[in-house]
């Protein structure tokens, strides 16, 4: 049975390369050693599943020469991992190299690698102009303005190589860029109140309409029918409001006209309209309102119609509305935090408002453009106002209107960075600024703040980054990071869509959101406490709430406040949290080709490639004389040689997590029948969890480059590049041996790719 090279292994984020010791370089090879040891190597070894006739994977490893290792680097640093660790040849390999053999030909296609990868390790690769994601977003608006942007007010994002943070696929399609103006003026509304009351009168034949209504000769809307005026009105700081409305009714029958007033779907006031058309009255009522925008509305409830009554004047009873107006709040209101920031003293008369607004835009603007700003910038925003302030609207309306112009500007929206020759492919170091950028937005997920920015703006960031990487790292918003990283690396966000069978399962969303928080908690843990990224694999501890201690079955758990505490026996690490073994089951029974695909995927960044057409399925069996176990029937879909070659790398993983079942529970069997979760992977054997995770610390650096590529896509927001197999193994030479995750994730920051770019277009 033959085992082949994943074609997917042709991507970016491999396995890692063991190098010579530092000051014991081989000399660079000319080709002379690739063709003395490497190529008979892959005649004698390689070339039964590899060759030309129909090869596996579609990938051939005979018949390539020196000049192939430049073109493609990546395929053969995979094929130098497959053969370090034993997956290649197969075990059942007719002829198994011996070890000598496999050293001498393993040094050799080192040597002969490295000239390719030099070549390529001063490329950083060029990140795509890309805008904030929904979290970036809503993080960026809270640390400048305070003001809270919910989850839901923006659709979800694209997603490329695992992230959403890749500019590539965050594109801004035109409802996007409406709900951005909305936005705008929502934030914009929030974060600057009026200081006085603000009157905000609609006409009736401006309002939204339901029910029927004709215009009048004097101008007013006639409802004919039950039905009602609407107006939408934006209230600009919580108190209360004097709600008003001018009308008559045209009356008729035993009653009055009836008028009710509503703000959104609550009634503020009911009126009897005994007003005639010679004579109008303005009905009022008040009402406590929050901030934000309202829909204020006039209803005419009492609609009579008699067309037979002998008296034509009592034969139809309608209203008449002339405007509705909503005027406060009644009390001054006090201003925001940040409207205090950006205005200590408000103008005192028009000839103060726009050097007032001048000062303003001049704090705010170099904030959310993330870089310095010229007088034309702050001269077009500070014309906003004055332009507000000459039609009569008040200081506080007209800043309103200038933030709204910078928050949907595109230097506020994208991370701009910019080329000095935008021609040229030759890399360059960012700006300061643009540096600052960078690394609030990978740890924080939100912009640089006062220091970060400052020392950019004096050119010291660079001096002290490393100093700034462990500021921000103990900062509160680092826990964004924590989130918004793990929750897609881990693929959690999964957890979302979710759905086991609840005649089988125990599922509700209290359990949902504790299996979210748990591989969050655990992976702080491990940051904060200097711990190694391995103990990610096998920790000793977790933490539950009361809702996952009784899942896990741990006793003296009470509350929904969540603590740490030993992991239950069986269960240690990330392979152990009910959260993944969800995301990896599926609805009705455990899938350990979901799990065994999601360790190559996430753990060793390795993904077999998608199934052919028809078998990505696994039969159901129904008419055996016995019921067949998930490994039975799985060990019969791989002798199917076109299913065999994914699942001879993914079902040993799975096998391992077989002792938990689709929501993460232990069990000790599966519909009756024992559970058997010993593995075999090439010339590995392993039982059950523990052996799975000793597995994985065997293949230590793989898992730690593993996680050192993700974080890099995550950090730049793109794809893999030709420099970054070079400047992933200098990553991880410098953080080891011990591989704390914190060192990991600051060393990225000093990665070429990070502080570096390239133009032009290739």
């Amino acid at each position: 049975m033959r085992r082949p090279l994943a074609a997917a292994l042709l991507l970016a984020a491999l396995a890692a390369l063991v190098r010579a010791p530092a000051g014991h370089a081989r000399p660079v090879d000319q080709g002379g050693a690739f063709e003395r040891d490497v190529r008979p190597f892959l005649a004698r070894h390689c070339a039964g599943c590899h060759g030309p006739d129909d090869p596996e994977a579609g990938l051939t490893l005979t018949g390539r020469g020196q000049d192939d290792l430049a073109r493609d680097p990546a395929t053969w640093r995979l094929v130098l991992e497959r053969v370090r660790t034993g997956d290649m040849p197969p075990e059942d390999a007719a002829a198994r190299p011996s070890a000598l053999e496999r050293d001498v030909a393993l040094a050799a296609l080192e040597d002969a690698l490295a000239p390719a990868l030099r070549a390529r390790a001063d490329d950083p690769g060029r990140v795509t102009l890309r805008r904030l994601n929904r979290a970036e977003y809503r993080h960026t608006v809270f640390d400048l303005l305070g003001v809270v942007v919910a989850e839901h007010d923006l659709p979800d994002d694209e997603v490329g190589y695992g992230f959403d943070t890749v500019g590539d696929v965050l594109t801004a399609p035109p409802l996007l860029v409406e709900r951005y103006l909305d936005l705008a003026e929502q934030v914009a509304a929030a974060a600057v109140r009026d200081l006085g009351p603000v009157r905000t009168r609609v006409a009736a034949r401006e309002c939204e309409q339901e029910g029927r209504a004709r215009r009048t000769r004097d101008g007013f809307m006639m409802l004919v029918s039950n039905g009602a005026l609407s107006a939408r009105v934006t209230l600009p700081a919580p108190g209360e409001y004097v709600v008003r409305v001018r009308a008559y009714g045209q009356q008729a029958g035993p009653d009055p006209a009836r008028l009710v007033v509503r703000l959104g779907r609550r009634q503020v006031a009911a009126h009897d309209v005994r007003a005639v058309a010679a004579s109008p009255e303005v009905y009022e009522a008040t009402v406590e309102a929050p901030a934000g925008r309202h829909v204020v509305s006039a209803a005419f409830v009492n609609d009579y119609w008699k067309p037979d009554d002998p008296d034509p004047a009592q034969r139809d009873r309608n209203l008449a509305i002339d405007w509705l107006e909503v005027d406060g709040p009644t009390r001054a209101p006090e201003p925001t935090p940040a409207q205090r920031a950006l205005v200590p003293r408000p103008p005192a008369g028009l000839d103060e408002v726009v050097p007032a607004a001048r000062a303003a835009l001049r704090a705010f603007l170099p904030r959310a453009f993330r870089r310095p700003v010229d007088d034309a910038e702050v001269e077009r925003h500070a014309a906003l106002v004055a332009e507000a302030a000459l039609e009569g609207a008040s200081f506080e309306q007209g800043l309103r209107v200038a933030l709204q112009a910078a928050l949907v500007s595109p230097h506020f929206l994208y991370k701009v960075e910019v080329d000095p020759d935008p021609a040229s492919p030759a890399p360059h170091d960012v700006s300061e600024h643009e540096l600052a950028v960078r690394l609030s937005y990978y740890l924080w997920s939100g912009p640089p703040d006062e220091r970060l920015l400052a020392l950019a703006a004096a050119g010291r960031l660079r001096g002290e980054l490393t100093a700034e990487v462990a500021r921000l790292l103990d900062d509160p918003r680092s826990g964004r990071f924590v989130e918004q990283f793990v929750g897609q690396w881990l693929q959690l966000r999964r957890l979302a869509h979710a759905s086991p069978d609840p005649d089988r399962f125990p599922w509700d969303e209290a359990l949902r959101e504790a299996m979210r928080v748990e591989s969050e908690l655990l992976f702080e843990a491990v940051l904060r406490e200097g711990r190694g990224v391995l103990d990610l694999v096998d920790a000793p501890f977790t933490f539950v709430d009361e809702r996952l201690a009784r899942h896990y079955g741990v006793e003296g758990v009470s509350g929904p406040r969540f603590r740490r505490v030993p992991a239950p026996p069986g269960r240690g690490g990330l392979l152990g949290h009910a959260g993944v073994l969800t995301v990896t089951s599926n609805p009705t029974r455990t899938s350990p080709v979901k799990r065994g695909k999601w360790v190559l995927e996430v753990l060793l960044d390795d993904p077999p490639p998608p199934p052919l057409p028809g078998l990505d399925s696994l039969a159901e069996a129904h008419d055996e004389a016995r019921p067949l176990t998930l490994r039975e029937r799985l060990e019969r879909h791989r002798q199917d040689p076109a299913c065999a070659q994914c699942h001879l790398r993914m079902d040993p993983l799975g096998f391992g997590l077989e002792r938990f079942d689709a929501v993460g529970r232990w069990r000790d069997q599966d519909e009756g029948l024992p559970i058997d979760d010993r593995a075999t992977l090439g010339a590995a054997a392993f039982d059950g969890l523990p052996g799975l995770q000793a597995h994985l610390r065997r293949r230590g650096r793989a898992v730690v480059r593993a996680l050192a590529g993700k974080l890099l896509v995550f950090a730049l927001g793109r794809g893999p590049a030709p420099g970054d197999d070079a400047a992933l193994d200098a990553l991880i030479e410098r953080a080891g041996p011990a591989w704390r995750l914190r060192d990991v994730v600051a060393a990225i920051v000093d990665t070429p790719a990070f502080q570096r770019r390239r133009g032009g277009d290739r």
